[in-house]
């Protein structure tokens, strides 16, 4: 699969409204809150599996929110790969450029924490998030059979060389990392973000 045009990873103007936070314990209740607004019951992540994302080692959970929490994509990272566990968007404010806004922002965030390539899953039937991973250069692996439940199947994607990664997408990493500059000015372990020069 081709790497995506730059212009197709610009920020819409609807998603700069969003400030990306990194997440904490006491966000466990708005995340719970998006959950049930993206999920079905029999899809919905528990609290005790979202307290796991944010009490993890080798976690990374980025919220954005403007009046209210909006969004959240969860990751993990152990030594060189990371998975990619979860995106939700609230129903209010899909289709805004929120969703890419947040992966961008979490592939860069785990590139910082050493991570080399990404893998993660999604349902084959889920053309919008298929479509998403592709414009961010995830390529399609193998599909992994009835993972969601009978007839369910999941996608399994990678993106390799994490290392290049802003170098194919230099204008869109520069952005969020001005992203982060801007809204994170007092945190070092994410200002430090903005120190890597794209290629």
């Amino acid at each position: 699969m081709s790497a995506a045009a730059t212009g197709d990873l610009e920020p819409s103007a609807a998603s700069l409204r969003f400030s990306l936070l990194a997440a904490r314990r006491d966000d466990l209740p708005a995340i719970l809150r998006l959950e049930e607004q993206g999920f079905g019951p029999d899809e919905r992540w528990s609290e005790r599996s979202w307290a796991g994302e944010l009490l993890g080692e080798g976690r990374t959970v980025l919220l954005a929110r403007e009046a209210h929490p909006a969004g959240v994509v969860a990751l993990s990272t152990v030594g060189e790969l990371a998975d990619l566990h979860r995106v939700v968007v609230a129903p209010a404010y899909r289709r805004q450029g929120l969703g890419l806004r947040l992966v961008r922002a979490g592939l860069l965030a785990v590139r910082h924490a050493g991570a080399r390539a990404v893998m993660l899953e999604v349902e084959w039937t889920n053309e919008a998030a298929i479509a998403l991973y592709g414009r961010l250069g995830f390529e399609q692996l193998h599909v992994r059979r009835d993972y969601y439940g009978p007839g369910r199947h999941a996608l399994i994607m990678k993106l390799y060389d994490l290392e290049d990664w802003p170098g194919r997408f230099a204008r869109a990493v520069s952005e969020t990392a001005s992203d982060f500059a801007a809204e994170h000015a007092d945190d070092l372990s994410i200002a430090d973000l903005t120190t890597e020069e794209a290629p």
